[in-house]
């Protein structure tokens, strides 16, 4: 130990290591002494590199691998630490691995030498616990708690070092650390998301609708797979990258909250207004109708028979429905009125008659809550609607009017009043239904207010 060969002869005297449990208590003293000392004497003393300095070089165990985690990697965590010394970490790592301080040695060295120093504590720290070794360092009073965060990040953090080049070979040093059950699937959980290689590690949808084998499936279960990808999808909502969320709960085969998923972007900008939500809206549209090509085709029914399964139908009755209102709301904004209005009275979601007031308001209540949030928009624009058809017509009609007379001009003057007044009847039975639906407030004034001066346009 270079200049503490004074401590050395205190290992050896008092009669040696064979002296029973007085010479074991004797080295242990001793083990105990020299790593106080190698502590005081710090990096510098050991490295011949002149532009080591103890404070920049090690912070503790703790601060040297804290953000492994979250990906980084322990060496050259500041620009203090990009300098590796000549030793690569060895220097320093060896007395402190000699002294039993097992933590601090793994995290200097990691810390010390960059890269290849992160890849030998790594490594090193794998096989020290597969040995049975704590990695902790000893005192004199008792053998400090093995650090139960040290290896998981380390190992953790070279994984990360891998991932971008080959994200099998970052899953492999993850599993390593099986025994670590929850911090393992959080990691895991990072791979994907930071990755995306979700076809590598998870594999892909077949025709039958079952996933087929990947990287994850030779470690996991199938269950535990498809939990972990959940998981994943949770966390994506939770830091708003719901798209990302979706392609893992398809590969998931919980489709029920996949349609949870689409069902709430799909209502959150169906009525967009900015191109940022124009942009969304379409993603989300695009995707939903990518989805519907290759999962819901006639001949595949997994999707059906897992909701079916779930008790979700309802879940993909509610995802039809918006996917139409998404199509009314383009219409509208192209002024389309009449294949707007169409489609709108295909839906069946407004009263036709005074008899059927009651039936829609309940219909109303059992509808999703993602469509009840939004109905304010769909019932104003289908009003907008039927005010549009209806100044049409009328202006149509008095061109018409301003011809010749005849019995052909009556009966298109005739048809034209009963159209109209149809037209009334559906705005007037419209504006009565909002009433009762009690819809809330829109922009500057209620949508009650706003639906009943269209309809009063119409008079």
């Amino acid at each position: 130990l270079a200049n503490g060969a004074s401590s050395a002869t205190v290992i050896g005297g008092g009669g040696g290591i064979g002296g029973g449990g007085g010479g074991l208590r004797k080295v242990s003293k001793a083990v105990a002494r020299l790593s106080v000392l190698v502590n005081q004497w710090g990096p510098s003393y050991f490295e011949q590199d002149d532009t080591v300095n103890t404070n920049d070089m090690y912070t503790g165990a703790s601060d040297a691998v804290a953000y492994a985690a979250q990906g980084g990697t322990v060496g050259g965590a500041t620009p203090s630490h990009n300098k590796v010394p000549s030793s690569g970490g060895w220097a320093f790592a060896l007395p402190l691995l000699a002294t039993q301080q097992y933590a601090m040695a793994l995290a200097y060295l990691a810390e010390a030498g960059g890269g290849l120093g992160l890849l030998q504590a790594a490594h090193l720290g794998v096989v020290m616990d597969v040995a049975g070794l704590s990695i902790g360092d000893f005192t004199l009073v008792e053998r400090s708690v093995s650090q139960q965060t040290l290896l998981p990040m380390l190992v953790a953090s070279y994984s990360a070092s891998l991932q971008g080049v080959d994200a099998g070979a970052a899953l492999k040093y993850l599993v390593l650390l099986s025994d670590k059950g929850k911090f393992v699937k959080e990691q895991v959980q990072r791979l994907l998301l930071e990755t995306h290689q979700f076809e590598t590690l998870a594999g892909a949808i077949q025709p039958d609708g079952s996933r087929s084998n990947a990287a994850l499936d030779a470690y996991f279960s199938k269950k535990q797979v498809s939990t972990i990808l959940v998981d994943a999808a949770n966390h994506a909502i939770r830091v708003g990258k719901p798209a990302d969320a979706a392609e893992l709960l398809v590969l998931s085969g919980r489709f029920g909250a996949l349609f949870e998923l689409m069902n709430r972007e799909l209502a959150s900008y169906l009525n967009a207004s900015t191109p940022e939500d124009f942009e969304k809206r379409q993603f989300w549209f695009n995707a939903a109708g990518q989805f519907h090509a290759i999962h819901l085709t006639p001949g595949r029914s997994y999707v059906q028979t897992t909701l079916d399964a779930e008790g979700n139908i309802s879940l993909g009755n509610t995802f039809q429905l918006l996917m139409n209102l998404v199509v009314f709301f383009d219409r509208c904004r192209d002024q389309q009125w009449e294949p707007a209005w169409v489609l709108m009275d295909n839906l069946q979601l407004f009263p036709k008659t005074e008899s059927e007031m009651t039936v829609k308001v309940e219909a109303f209540r059992a509808l999703d809550n993602c469509v009840r949030r939004v109905f304010h928009h769909v019932v104003l624009a289908a009003m907008e609607a039927l005010c549009h058809l209806f100044r049409t017509l009328k202006q149509s009609g008095g061109t018409a009017g301003g011809g010749g007379g005849g019995v052909s001009n009556t009966n298109q003057l005739n048809t034209m009043d009963q159209s109209l007044n149809e037209f009334r009847t559906r705005a007037r039975l419209l504006v009565t239904f909002a009433r009762l639906l009690n819809l809330p407030s829109l922009g500057d004034s209620d949508t009650y207010v706003r639906i009943s001066q269209l309809e009063k346009n119409m008079m």
